[in-house]
Order: structure tokens, then sequence, then C-alpha cells
């Protein structure tokens, strides 16, 4: 064969590598991609043609907004192999937001004003974004511990709750505590082996639903495919924009952001490319200008908001290759999974032991990320105070700002959700105390 075959062979052989890599990768986002809206259309109380829509326009979003990342579009997207998915920070936000608008709007039009205020925040965050250096600054790693520490903290306590009032109500205990111990030991397990750990969420889900199945938690009959094909809707619920609910996510915003700029530095050491120079700020900057478009992409219909997924860089880690290509294979598989709306209606058949069982994990990892965040750069009495004083200031006004009525309703509002609130407490005491504001290291 010529040289002209032997180019051929060569290309489909990357071509294939990039296949199988690339369905490495969406295995190992998907798990997270789906969790994410399946939780909080849990804890919304939605119904089932609303959560079916949410779960498949999460995957068809994250697939768009992967590509958007990964084939710059002007100054947009790092042009490194980044995945997109709905980060887990926004689910006891958009949860708690959504029961205080539920109380004087239908559950579409709350979505709408929902995905409407999102999409405004996601505008501010693309023009913020072109301070990359500024914004690197401002969110320390004091306050973003800090907040991630409350996200992870005030999602434990839900679930924990959840899981206590479906045990006491369960017609079988038993079953419940077996189903719980077989989703735990499974997740767990996976997470213990470094190969598997980045599939340790979807494969925990599935052994977790097998298990349900034995012990009668699954009812498959409910299962019902209205359609052959799923395709996103512009505005899907209706569109509003309320200002107490920008001002609560807004912060959500800013800490994902910092959440990125760790996972896209990540990358960008996986890749080759040296830190600190012209070409990585151009890249870290069209990474979170992205990450924002892609927020704005999903508000626009009727997806939460878009983060860099870190479970990516465990598999460049392992296997060596960070080809951009690898990612627009993985891209397509999520888009392609998100247009079959049988697995959406599949995936609701998760019963409550197993999601909250793994959401627990999911969520004692958030607050234990943010505590090693906070850790790396807890030097001095200063760092403490900054995280004490959020911590505690931020549910402590939150438990008892109804009592202070001299308020505004609108601000009461606002401080009555301990994770913004403790958000700001944490940038105010990071501004007004003595000593020096130190950036976050380079991740």
């Amino acid at each position: 064969m010529g040289s002209g075959g032997r180019v051929s062979d060569d290309a489909l052989k990357v071509s294939g590598q990039s296949f199988l890599l690339g369905s490495q990768h969406a295995l190992a986002a998907v798990g997270g991609i789906i969790a994410a809206p399946l939780i909080i259309a849990m804890g919304m109380g939605l119904s089932a043609s609303q959560t079916s829509y949410l779960i498949s326009a999460a995957l068809v979003i994250s697939g768009l907004a992967t590509v958007l990342q990964i084939v710059r579009v002007g100054p947009l997207g790092s042009g490194l192999l980044s995945l997109q998915g709905t980060s887990f920070a926004f689910v006891g936000p958009l949860v708690f937001l959504y029961h205080g608008l539920a109380e004087n709007h239908s559950s579409d039009e709350a979505l709408g004003i929902l995905f409407g205020s999102a999409l405004v925040c996601a505008g501010v965050m693309i023009v913020l974004t072109t301070f990359v250096k500024t914004l690197r600054q401002l969110i320390t790693s004091n306050v973003s511990g800090l907040t991630l520490v409350l996200i992870g903290g005030s999602l434990m306590e839900m679930t924990a709750l959840s899981l206590f009032d479906t045990y006491t109500g369960a017609a079988a205990p038993g079953s419940f505590l077996w189903v719980c111990g077989i989703t735990l030991v499974t997740l767990l397990g996976l997470t213990l082996a470094p190969r598997l750990r980045m599939v340790a969420i979807l494969v925990g889900l599935v052994f977790g639903t097998l298990a349900a199945s034995f012990f009668g938690w699954v009812d498959a009959a409910s299962l019902n495919v209205s359609s052959a094909l799923f395709l996103p809707k512009l505005m899907p619920f209706g569109f509003g924009i309320d200002w107490t609910v920008v001002v609560i996510l807004f912060p959500i915003f800013l800490v994902s952001a910092t959440e990125s700029i760790g996972d896209l530095t990540a990358t960008n050491a996986l890749s080759g490319h040296p830190y600190g120079d012209a070409a990585y700020w151009y890249r870290l900057r069209g990474g979170l200008m992205g990450d924002a478009m892609n927020s704005a992409l999903a508000s626009i219909f009727g997806a939460f908001p878009n983060t860099t997924f870190s479970q990516n860089n465990g598999l460049i880690r392992l296997s060596g290759e960070s080809r951009p290509t690898i990612g627009l294979y993985a891209a397509a598989l999520l888009c392609l999974l998100g247009l079959m709306p049988i697995l959406a209606e599949a995936i609701q058949l998760i019963p409550e032991p197993v999601i909250s069982t793994v959401t627990f994990i999911l969520f004692s990892l958030v607050a234990w990320a943010g505590l090693q965040v906070f850790k790396s750069n807890a030097r001095s009495w200063r760092c403490g105070s900054i995280f004490i004083g959020g911590l505690i200031g931020g549910y402590w006004v939150a438990d008892s700002v109804d009592t202070w009525t001299v308020l505004p309703a609108l601000l009461i509002q606002v401080l009555a959700f301990p994770v913004s609130t403790g958000a700001f407490i944490g940038l105010l005491l990071e501004a007004i105390l003595p000593g020096q504001t130190r950036a976050p290291n380079a991740r």
C-alpha cells in the first residue's frame, strides 16, 4: 500500500482512538449531567413531562456547549478538551428560589423566571470575563472555599432530610436500607479505584436501580415515552426576570467561575501548555466566556447553568491524550443521548433511595472540595476569620432574618438563603479585614 494508504490508515486509527476516548469522556460526564437536573426537578416537585424535558435539554445543551468550548468562535471557548454540564453548585439555590416563586406563580411561570434571571446573570458574567485577572483576584480561595462548603453543607442537609422522610414513610424500611447500602458500597468502591472513579456516578445509579428493582422500588410500568425524538424549544417555560432571584444566583455564578478557572488551568497543564503566558490568559478568558455564553444558551432553551466539568481531567491524565477532537466525539454522543426521550423517561425510574444516596455523597464531595480550596491558602488568622465568619454568619442571618421586620421584604428574601448570604459576608470580610488579599492558586 502506498504512502497515501498508510496516511489514510493512520487517520482512521486516530479517528477510532478519538471515538473510543470521546465515548469514555461522555460516559464519565453523563452521570453528573443527568443527576443535576433530576435532583433539581425532584426537589422542586416537577411533573414527569417537565423533568423529562429538563434532562433531555441538559444533555443536548451540554453537547452543544462542549462544541462551543472546544471549537473557538471568536473570543468564545478555550480550545481545550473541556466538557460542559450543569453545575451542582446551582442545585440548592434553584430549588430554594423555585419554591419561593411557586407561592405566587404557576410551575411553568416559576421556571421561566428562573431561566430568565439566570440569563441576566450569564450576560453579566460574559462582560466580567473580559477582566479575567481582576475576577481571579476578587474571588479568592477563602471566598470560593467558603461558598462551596456552604453549598455542599446545605445540600447534604436537604438530602439527609429527604432520605429520613422516605425511610420513615416506607412500607418496607428494611429494603430501603438495603438499596441505600448497595448504592453506597458501589459508589464508594468505584471512587477508590483510580481507573473507575470517573464513571462512579453512572455505575452507582445503574447498580442502585437494579438493586431497587429487585426489592420492588422501581415501577417500570410507569415508563411512558410520548415521542421518538426530543428537540429543545426556545423559552419552553416562558420568560421572566426577578431581581431577587438575580441577586441570589449571581454569587453562585461567580463561585462557578472560580471552579472553572481551576478546571481550565488543570486542562491547560495536562494538554502540555505553559501556565501564565499570554496564550494561557487567552485560553482562560475564552473558557470563562464560553461558560457564561453556554449558561445563556442553556437558559434560552430551558436548561440550567453550565460550567466546565472536572471529570474529564482524570481521563486526560490516565490516557495521556488531550486532542480537542476527542471532546467533539463526546459532545456528539451527549447530543445523541439527549435526542432520545426514552432515556429521560427511563432516568425518572431511578427511585428516591438511590438518587438521594448518590447525591448525598456528591454533595459531601462538594463540601470537601471547598475545604481543600480554603486549606490551599489558609495561612493566617485572617483566612480563618473570613471562613468561620462567613460560615456562621450565613446560617445565623438566614435563620434570624425573618424577625428583622424593619428590613424591606426584598432584602429579607435575599438574606434568607445561607449560601448567598455567607458568600456576601465572606466577600465583605475579604475586603475590610487588614492583611494581604491572596489570589487563588492555579490548579
